[in-house]
């Protein structure tokens, strides 16, 4: 309570903010874990932040954990309504600055709120989406930001005036961890040290391209008979009985190893020897600027918002969908040691300069006070 007590009195300063987020998920996908990260150095830096989402899940407990004033509330049915009351109270009660939300359902709440309380609310775009909400938000001092240039592009498709639109580029603390021994995560997953490990992190799912990589696995072994694959997140049940056919089918079972959701991913990719990304469709791509943060170089598909994180020939290769391609760019980081260490190396760079918390919490507070009214 007393550190409670001193942050609203620090509030005095007229540049600190006080920010109400918003978000309709507590799992531990990317729009969380942004969530996450924002209000914990938003909150270091001296503003009010206070963060509703809904009550079962990840979110809340590292929330508390992070000593971040959190209120827990269902969003679906009636709680719709509820939850819009509440931030309307606690909008009047602190005077807050600005109403963020995340994800389509909090954009409806935190619009409504908004509009009652006369609270200008950003909206972060997190995934591809159709919804006509994000035009709507779109009036006023509102902003609405994109986790990329190709999400920007997609709101300006839709219809939203780019003069309302703000790209800020996702952040990552990974190279902020210590470096970690390679061969214990070997260890624990009784992986033969003399592997060659290629790692993908993300819901193991069609879209993440699990299926291209596992077809890919079968080239790759002929050149490279030490390659093995470590898939890091939850099976999506729809999914899990064409997944386990593809890996049996390939005849790659012995390697394969599912670690599943896990919260030592740092420690995990300091074991690969490159990563993958082979999505279908990414927004953003947040897995692949961990894995340059750890020094790993990626080889990821060309879609989405994944060029603007992955430079092709200077922190990894980008390819096609297609399992040949991937095979092929995979093969060819294996076999050379320098230029995947080179990448690697160039990858943390880019990180450092570019993708930090910090500078993503710093481009924010921009655009919090822009739509604030104080810019």
């Amino acid at each position: 309570m007393y550190g409670r007590r001193k942050r609203e009195v620090e509030l005095d300063n007229p540049s600190q903010l006080r920010i109400l987020q918003v978000i309709s998920s507590s799992a531990t996908s990317g729009a969380e874990k942004h969530t996450l990260h924002l209000a914990r150095r938003l909150q270091e830096k001296g503003h009010f932040v206070k963060v509703v989402c809904p009550e079962k899940g990840w979110l809340p407990t590292v929330l508390e954990d992070s000593d971040i004033s959190c209120k827990v509330m269902s969003m679906k049915g009636s709680g719709w309504y509820r939850t819009m009351i509440y931030l309307i109270h606690q909008a009047r009660k602190h005077k807050i600055d600005v109403i963020h939300t995340h994800l389509t359902r909090a954009a409806y709440i935190g619009h409504a709120a908004s509009v009652l309380s006369r609270t200008p609310v950003v909206t972060s775009v997190h995934i591809a989406n159709n919804d006509q909400i994000y035009k709507r938000l779109a009036r006023g001092s509102n902003r609405l930001v994109a986790v990329s240039n190709y999400v920007r592009g997609m709101l300006h498709g839709r219809g939203v005036p780019d003069r309302f639109v703000d790209t800020v580029y996702n952040g990552t603390d990974f190279v902020d961890f210590a470096p970690s021994d390679p061969c214990l995560v070997k260890d624990e997953f009784e992986i033969p040290h003399s592997r060659q490990l290629i790692g993908l992190v993300g819901r193991v799912c069609r879209e993440k391209g699990h299926l291209e990589i596992i077809e890919a696995m079968k080239t790759i072994r002929k050149d490279h008979p030490e390659a093995h694959l470590v898939f890091v997140g939850r099976v999506e049940q729809p999914f899990k009985e064409e997944f386990e056919d593809a890996i049996k089918s390939a005849g790659i079972d012995d390697r394969v190893t599912m670690t599943g959701i896990r919260h030592d991913v740092p420690r995990l990719l300091d074991s690969f020897t490159m990563t993958t990304m082979p999505s279908h469709i990414e927004t953003f791509g947040i897995a692949a600027l961990e894995a340059m943060a750890r020094s790993k170089a990626v080889v990821a598909t060309k879609v989405g918002g994944l060029p603007e994180v992955v430079r092709h020939l200077q922190t990894g290769l980008l390819v096609d969908v297609r399992s040949d391609e991937i095979a092929e760019a995979v093969s060819y980081l294996l076999s050379n040691n320098e230029i995947r260490e080179t990448m690697g190396a160039n990858g943390r760079q880019l990180v450092k300069q570019k993708f930090t918390i910090g500078e993503m919490v710093r481009q924010f507070e921009g655009v919090y006070n822009r739509a604030a009214g104080r810019e």
